[in-house]
């Protein structure tokens, strides 16, 4: 995250007030009172959230106006963003690209795991902080990782701390009032109680020997127990040699995969070739640098001058001008076919407007279904219409013959009244037959299954089979040429950026060759074209000037002995089996990274003894090691488990010998003592749980720590000497104090240090563990007045040292000190007034 720029509306003294910031290390530059910590403030108010009324001071309430608040442009991710808090309004944050409202988690999520505690422990700090250090133990240091780099390290000690609590409202050394404490007290007054009832002497003898056989058994217990405990130290022990074994393993593989070594005599002849090679080099460079002065008119002085300079480059560019020129050639081909496509698909277009809609993905399955419908109800009706051809047109229907029966019947048959029912029964089935034949037909299936395909594709459901087959076609070419424009416009891309590509080897030559990626043509022409005016001006500059010519003579020359060198070096390359000069190289160099390899290897060999080799060879991986841990950590814990099983056995048993001298309430007291031991062991348990979790906490975050301040204190270390101008070159641990190494000297303590060497040493420390837990995020790092006590050589090297953090973090440094005006380019000082 950076912060580009800083609009305030209203903070203290600012209002309507704007900062530009670049990336890096940024100077806020003020007298004072000018504005510094203010600023500051607003950054952070900004970032966070600014202080509440009940803060009016940390608020910084503008005077001069009732506008309070303002925005940050932030860079992420190669976007900006723009939060804005303004007065008790909700904060916001914008995309500034795209004007989108962005949520706030995201802000939250940049900062994590950061909250302005943790922030400001570790991403700003000033003067007064600096001063303020009088003694930094490792405590103290191991503290200050445990907030900064351990997520929720403060809610760990503190449920450390209510473990602690709640365990001491059970049970205290020295308490009365605790549960398990009056317990206990009860437990004991059973206990005497339970003596008296004692009076089955047969009964106390087995419990005698329960108890006795109780005890052999814990004593075996024991024994396994302190010999799994024994091999988990060794298993332990294992893993921590693992990284050195793996890395043993490592090297030994290297030397059993290396090459054939090279004898000396090629090393001693590839180091004079190179060292003749870089001569030569030097030589030529030289003279070319002579031609560039040699030039006898002002308008070719710099051209030839420029060409000389870069003759090498030019030169060895020039063969590739032809294959440059046939990629443009292609380009433009591609470009006229290109053109012309489009052209084609924009009339198709123009042609078949609404067919557009069916190009879309949405629409393809609907074109598909109906594509394989009508077609199958084309095959479908061309089936039909034969077998319509060898059917009669007309079929007797047995309405019509019973209908025309019933009605001759009834006028000609003399049968009264009946013959009316028969003229009346004919008249209806005649009437039903002709109403049938007269009745529009009903449409067929094909036709109800095609009108939702039609609509689901967007065109008209009344279309007919062969009008949906023709709109299908002009679909379908209307695809190929979407298709052929696609295609043509990739190739076209893609050609361009093959002569873009080449064109990209002139890029040392901006200054006379301005390329433009747009006008590729253009830029090609100017390429061949620079060559045809160099080379003229060359030839001018040799016949109008002697001195010129020779010393053109002298660079071929050159050229020709470096190019001699060269091939001696592909011909002792060669000679020994390698492709090229810088294969002879990388095998050379690898040569001695072999004997580097070897080195490390006796090195190793050294720390491992050779019983932990034979042991660490019985585990192919560490996750064998790590399961082997596991399972002696399950026995250790299963035989715990057995332990303390046979305790309460034991616990009981001895209970009840005691319990059987009492007097006759021998069963009573014996279901009292079982509830009051089981009451005691539930109380127990608890007080162990809570007290175990407290010390795993501490454990914990100590190991964690441990593990982190090595480490810390070595880069630590490094970064002191370069404040220090390598006076101290090492910080040491002196049991919980920590020390500092003088080079070739004694050590000193940190209170035997002066007050400036104690600020470098702090800002040693933080600028460490900015470097080392900063990654989590990449915020910006501000620091106020830090460097007042240095003197000029110092605070030189902590500004490079600031350079050097800047290039992960933006550095916001606000001063007072005019050395930082000196010391920084002017784009990179802000001036508060």
């Amino acid at each position: 995250m950076e912060i580009k720029r800083i609009e305030i509306a209203g903070f203290g003294k600012f209002n309507q007030q704007v900062f530009e910031l670049s990336s890096g290390l940024q100077v806020i530059y003020g007298d004072n009172e000018s504005g510094k910590s203010t600023l500051r403030a607003f950054i952070l108010g900004m970032l966070f959230g600014f202080p509440t009324r009940r803060h009016l001071i940390d608020r910084y309430e503008p005077k001069a106006t009732s506008q309070y608040g303002g925005s940050l442009d932030l860079l992420v991710g190669g976007q900006t963003y723009r939060l804005t808090r303004l007065g008790d309004q909700p904060a916001s944050l914008i995309n500034v690209a795209t004007g989108d409202l962005q949520p706030l988690a995201l802000l939250e999520r940049w900062l994590s795991p950061y909250d302005e505690d943790r922030y400001k422990q570790l991403f700003t700090f000033n003067q007064a902080e600096l001063t303020a250090l009088k003694t930094l133990s490792a405590t103290d240091l191991n503290t200050q990782l445990q907030q900064i780099g351990t997520l929720d390290s403060s809610q760990w000690r503190a449920t450390a701390a209510d473990l602690r609590a709640s365990a001491d409202e059970l049970y205290k050394p020295r308490g009365r009032k605790p549960a398990l404490n009056q317990a206990l007290q009860q437990y004991q007054s059973l206990k005497q109680t339970l003596q008296t009832a004692r009076d089955h002497y047969a009964t106390y003898e087995q419990l005698q020997a329960t108890v006795q056989q109780l005890r052999t058994q814990q004593t075996q217990l024991r024994q396994q127990l302190n010999q799994a405990n024994d091999a988990q130290q060794k298993l332990a022990n294992l893993r921590n040699q693992w990284p050195v074994y793996q890395q043993l393993q490592q090297l030994q593989a290297q030397l059993a995969t290396a090459t054939n070594e090279l004898p000396a005599a090629v090393s001693q002849q590839y180091a004079q070739l190179t060292t003749t090679q870089t001569e030569l080099r030097h030589t030529l460079a030289s003279a070319r640098e002579q031609l560039t002065q040699q030039p006898v008119d002002a308008n070719s002085t710099s051209l030839v001058g420029f060409y000389v300079a870069h003759q090498a480059q030019f030169d060895a560019l020039e063969p590739k001008l032809p294959e440059l020129q046939q990629a443009l050639g292609q380009y433009q081909a591609l470009t006229s076919q290109t053109t012309a496509a489009q052209r084609t698909y924009q009339q198709q277009q123009t042609d078949q407007p609404e067919l557009m809609a069916a190009l879309s993905p949405a629409k393809q399955s609907a074109v598909a279904s109906l594509k394989a419908a009508v077609l199958t109800t084309a095959t479908t009706g061309s089936r039909q219409a034969r077998q319509s051809q060898s059917t009669p047109a007309f079929k007797a229907d047995w309405r019509l013959v019973a209908g025309g029966i019933g009605l001759v019947a009834g006028v000609i048959l003399p049968l009264g009244g009946v013959k009316w029912v028969l003229i009346l029964m004919g008249l209806g089935l005649l009437g039903w037959f002709g109403w049938e034949q007269l009745a529009p037909a009903a449409p067929t299936t094909a036709d109800r299954t095609l009108a939702p395909l039609l609509t689901a594709v967007g065109w008209s459901p009344d279309l007919d089979s062969a009008a949906i087959l023709t709109k299908l076609d002009q679909l379908a070419a209307l695809q190929r040429s979407q298709a052929q424009v696609t295609t043509l416009s990739q190739q076209t891309a893609a050609q361009a950026a093959t002569v873009w590509q080449a064109l990209q080897a002139y890029h040392f030559a901006s200054d006379w060759l301005v390329l433009d990626e747009q006008q590729l043509v253009v830029s090609v022409q100017k390429v061949t074209g620079f060559y045809d005016q160099v080379h003229q001006a060359m030839q001018h500059q040799s016949l109008a000037s002697t001195d010129f010519a020779y010393v053109q003579r002298q660079v071929k020359q050159l050229t020709t002995q470096l190019q001699t060198t060269s091939d001696q070096l592909q011909a002792l390359a060669t000679q020994n089996g390698l492709a090229d000069a810088d294969a002879l190289a990388e095998a050379l160099a690898a040569q001695s990274q072999q004997v580097a390899t070897q080195t490390s290897v006796d090195q190793l060999t050294a720390r491992l003894t050779p019983t932990e080799q034979t042991a660490l060879r019985a585990y192919p991986t560490l996750a064998a090691l790590q399961a082997a841990i596991q399972t002696n950590r399950s026995t250790i814990q299963t035989a715990q488990q057995q332990l303390t099983e046979q305790a309460q056995q034991l616990a009981t048993a001895q209970t009840q010998l005691q319990a059987l001298v009492a007097d006759g309430r021998y069963a009573d007291l014996r279901q009292q003592q079982a509830d009051a031991q089981t009451k005691l062991t539930v109380m127990a348990r608890q007080w162990v749980t809570r007290q175990l979790g407290a010390a795993w906490i501490d454990t914990a975050l100590q190991q964690l720590t441990n593990q982190q301040l090595p480490a810390i204190l070595t880069a630590a270390g490094t970064t002191f000497a370069q404040l220090t101008g390598s006076r101290y070159n090492e910080i040491k641990l002196n049991g919980d104090a920590l020390v500092v190494q003088a080079v070739n000297g004694p050590q000193f303590s940190v209170a035997e240090l002066s007050t400036a060497t104690k600020e470098q040493l702090y800002l040693a420390l933080r600028l460490t563990l900015i470097t080392q837990l900063g990654t989590q995020a990449q915020l910006p790092l501000m620091i106020d007045d830090g460097f007042v006590n240095f003197d000029a050589h110092r605070r030189q090297r902590a500004w490079q040292l600031l350079a050097t953090v800047a290039a992960q973090h933006q550095i916001l440094y606000f001063t007072n000190e005019p050395a930082a005006l000196t010391e920084m380019p002017a784009t990179a000082v802000n001036h508060l007034t």
